[in-house]
This record gives C-alpha cells, structure tokens and sequence, in this order.
C-alpha cells in the first residue's frame, strides 16, 4: 500500500471515529437536558413542598455532585444545583450551631479545652457552610450574567417563569449566607464582602408579594449590617416588621427569620425577644402553611430555632424549650423550668418528711 494510501485511510478513520463521537456526545448532553427538565419540572416543586428541611438538607449533600456531573455533559445544571447547594450549606450551618451552643455550654462551666475544641469545630463547619452557598451563588452568577448579558445587582432582567425567580431569589440570599458564614469562620473562604451591596440592589427585582415579603426583609437585613446602606432608606425594622405581615397571608415565614437574623446582630433584647415572639405567633389555623413552599418554610423555622438556642443557650447554658419563643427565662413568676421538672419528686420527699414528723 503506497503512502498516499495510507495517509487517505487514516484520515478516513479520524474523520468517521469524529463524526461517531460527536454524534454521541450530543446524545449525552440532550439526554442530560432532558434528565434535568424533568427534574426542573416534576422533581423541584414536590421538593419545595416537602416540610422535612432535614431531609432535604441531607438530600442536597449527596445528590449535588450527581447534578454537577452533568455539566460535563454539556449540560447546564445551574437552577437545580442553586437549590441543591442551599440544601446541603444548612446541614453545614446546623453542624455549626451544634458545635457553637457546645462552646457556650463549655464556656459557662469554665471548661476550657472543650470551648476551645468546640470554637476550632465551629469554624470548620462554618467554613463548609459558606464553600457550598458560595459555590451555589457563583454558578447563579455566571449562568445570570451569561444569559442576560449584564452584572448582578445592574437593572432587572425580564424573568418570565416562576423557576428562573425562585432560582434568583435562593442564588442571592445563598450569596448573603456564604458572606455571613465566611465572617464566622474567620474568612476561610475568602467570600468577597461586596455580595451584600449586590444583593441589597438585585432584590428589587423580584416582587415582594409574591416572595412572602422575603426581598425587602433581605434588603432591611443589609440595612442594619452594611453601613452606609441604610441612607436613604425606610427604617429596616419597619420594613422588616411589614415584611413579617406579608410572610404571615402568604403562609411562608422566611421574612421572620430575617427579622430575627437582624434583631440577633443587633444584640437588643428586646428586638429579639419580638423577632422570636413575631414568629411563633404566625402560624396558627388561621395561617397555614402555604402548600407549595413548605420546604422554605421549614428552612426559614431552622433559622429561628438556631437563633433562639443561641440565645437561651448564651443565658441559662439550656437550649430553647417548648415555649421558649413566647416567653423567657426571666419573666416566670412562678418556679423555673428545672424546678416544674422536678416537682413532683419535690412534693413527694416533702410528703413523706410530713409524715415521719408525724409519727
């Protein structure tokens, strides 16, 4: 066989094992858009509706590397993963407030190493916490800024479908959770600090009502936080209290953990007995759930009671109990909380002392 021969079949080869592989290559990456349309529209909303945040937390720890695979299939898997990436950060976020409520616990009783080795455990969760939110607010950014053609924060987009704004809304307070995570964990991440000002400008884009009032609570929240924000503005707490209002009609109460997350920053008691007190009173018969969000709801009631343990925990070394939203501590007229536990054990000694005196 003469060279020239030989050059035309090895040119044949490449030119058939090419076109077979691309060929194949574009069905992995339509099955993959298929695979991630049905997830879109059959498997994202019973997400949103479930009430198990746990569940869901847990869900989105194992299944976001599955979903992130399929980029490499040329797919883009950036609206499932925006929640995927929020899920899994709270699992992290809770991992931290159990390690931080054990250094409160360890710093009241002077135990030193423990406080210590629980602060050192915090950080590292925390670390992991603002990783996956950063990473899941980075890929809401680059998809965003692709497709619209313009930065984040930088006017509107027109965003017809409910999906591409629920994804708005969860991308930029995963960014606000990743900034505030990093501070905790002594800027282990490196999460850039002008995510704030980012987002306090974007939430204008999304309408208040329909998010439960969840985008000025955000707003307000940077407000108190950012310095300078606030100028200009209506009074944060105002608007967070409006905002709680909305969240109650709509059945979804994530404006009142932000008001609690602004109130706990504040440090005032009484802002955050209100913000406790504010959600544990707005849910009733009357204010039910609303059916397709509960999942928000339930991440939104994760906030809170992390707030409130922190709380109780930083003052009677105790997490709260079951009222411990409505009322404190400080504020029984009768006997403590150890001392109900124990009363009937109390009454009995004092029965049984009656009776030997007696005889």
């Amino acid at each position: 066989m003469s060279s020239v021969q030989k050059i035309c079949q090895g040119v044949a080869v490449i030119a058939i094992t090419s076109t077979l592989l691309a060929g194949c290559s574009q069905v992995v990456k339509t099955g993959a858009n298929v695979a991630l349309g049905f997830t879109e529209k059959h498997i994202v909303p019973p997400i949103l509706a479930m009430e198990d945040a746990e569940m869901v937390c847990n869900s989105g720890t194992s299944l976001t590397p599955a979903i992130m695979a399929t980029k490499d299939m040329g797919a883009d898997p950036t609206r499932v993963a925006v929640l995927m990436y929020s899920a899994a950060g709270i699992c992290a976020e809770q991992k931290a407030l159990e390690a931080e409520l054990r250094y409160l616990r360890a710093s009241k009783s002077n135990q030193v190493a423990e406080a210590q080795d629980a602060r050192v455990e915090q950080k590292r969760w925390a670390a992991l916490a603002a990783q996956r939110q950063y990473t899941g607010y980075k890929l809401f950014q680059d998809r965003y800024e692709k497709k619209y053609k313009k930065e984040l924060g930088e006017g509107c987009p027109k965003m017809n479908s409910d999906i591409d704004q629920t994804v708005y809304m969860l991308g930029m307070l995963s960014g606000l959770q990743s900034m505030t995570n990093d501070i905790n964990s002594g800027g282990a991440v490196n999460v850039p600090k002008d995510i704030a000002a980012i987002v306090e400008r974007g939430m204008v884009c999304l309408n208040n009502e329909k998010f439960w009032g969840a985008p000025n609570a955000t707003r307000a929240v940077i407000w108190t936080l950012l310095p300078g924000a606030g100028d200009g503005k209506p009074d944060p707490y105002q608007t967070l209290k409006q905002s709680t209002q909305i969240g109650e009609q709509k059945g979804v109460r994530l404006s009142h953990a932000l008001y609690a997350v602004a109130a706990q920053a504040s440090g005032d008691d009484a802002k955050i007995r209100d913000a406790l007190r504010t959600f544990a009173k707005a849910r009733s018969d009357e204010k039910p759930v609303n059916p397709q969000f509960k999942l928000i709801d339930s991440m939104a009631e994760s906030m809170v009671k992390g707030i409130s343990d922190r709380y109780w925990t930083e003052h009677t070394g105790v997490r709260t109990g079951d009222d411990g939203m409505e009322s404190f501590w400080d504020e029984s007229s009768d006997s403590s909380e150890l001392d109900d536990l124990f009363g009937g054990d109390a009454d009995g000694a004092s029965t049984a002392t009656t009776s030997e005196s007696s005889e």
